[in-house]
């Protein structure tokens, strides 16, 4: 049995997927099972920041994926004490790049948990999501799109590119103790994206670049000020590992990672 944490969120739910399709045993926990619909999958109820809360989620498990939430160390222990023995951690980049961060910081104190949790383990290290600009919609259908960093591309990951991998490091050998950085296969500037929407939903989208300050203005009324401000260093002004395109997903998965204009097709009605 594996224990997917945020089965419904972009990764989690595309993770679930890949499990069950691999024939594996896979429980979804989320704080609310009602309306929760997860294909070939239980649904169970817990809370992470109440590892108390987690004893009928973890029975039987014996590999979990799990993202960062503050309290890893008590999830890990309950984890360990009901017999699980593999734990893959959602991480990011931003624990080498940014460890100062609030972000970084966060991530990799997780890392820390997870290391010093006598369970074996793997720490995924993606970059940006493609699922980020998600956040466009209602933009999307209004016709035109305002972000910032209209000249910097980044390699955008595919969210069913870090569950592929998970599912590799959840059900396979080879794969334990070890840190995978994760990117998209291509470097990508918002207006390729908007590009990429349009084309996918077959509109013609008009792409407005904005200042950091608009775009942090209209961030902060959804996000911790810390987070914002955290997310616009790095979408705007990315180092040069954070740009460095990596071949992990092919490498672990035996299939190329997807391009962000793939998973705009794959997402077009999320967008109309």
């Amino acid at each position: 049995m594996i224990l997917v944490t945020g089965s419904t969120g972009n990764v989690g739910r595309a993770l679930v997927k890949e499990l069950v399709d691999a024939g594996a045993e896979v429980r979804g926990l989320t704080r609310n099972a009602a309306g929760v619909d997860l294909p070939g999958a239980q649904v169970v109820e817990g809370d992470l920041g109440r590892a108390e809360s987690l004893g009928e989620a973890l029975a039987g498990v014996k590999g979990i994926f799990l993202f960062q939430c503050g309290n890893e160390a008590a999830v890990l222990r309950a984890a360990k004490e009901a017999g699980v023995e593999r734990v893959v951690l959602l991480s990011t980049v931003a624990t080498k790049t940014r460890p100062e961060s609030t972000i970084g910081h966060d991530h990799l104190q997780a890392e820390h948990a997870i290391a010093d949790s006598g369970l074996s383990w793997t720490s995924l290290r993606p970059g940006g999501f493609a699922s980020n600009t998600l956040g466009w919609a209602p933009m999307v259908q209004g016709g035109v799109v305002h972000a910032p960093f209209a000249d910097v591309a980044l390699p955008t990951i595919h969210p069913g590119d870090i569950a592929a991998v998970a599912r590799a490091a959840l059900l396979e050998d080879g794969h334990d103790n070890r840190v995978y950085q994760l990117t998209g296969p291509e470097l990508v500037t918002p207006g390729q994206q908007v590009a990429a929407i349009g084309k996918a939903i077959g509109r013609e989208l008009e792409y407005v670049e904005i200042s950091r300050e608009a775009a942090r203005e209209a961030m902060i009324a959804h996000m911790p000020a810390e987070i914002v401000d955290a997310t616009l260093d790095f979408i705007g002004s990315p180092t040069e590992e954070e740009l460095h395109i990596v071949p992990t997903v092919e490498k672990v998965t035996g299939k190329p990672a997807r391009s962000y204009e793939q998973w705009a097709l794959e997402n077009a009605d999320r967008f109309r």
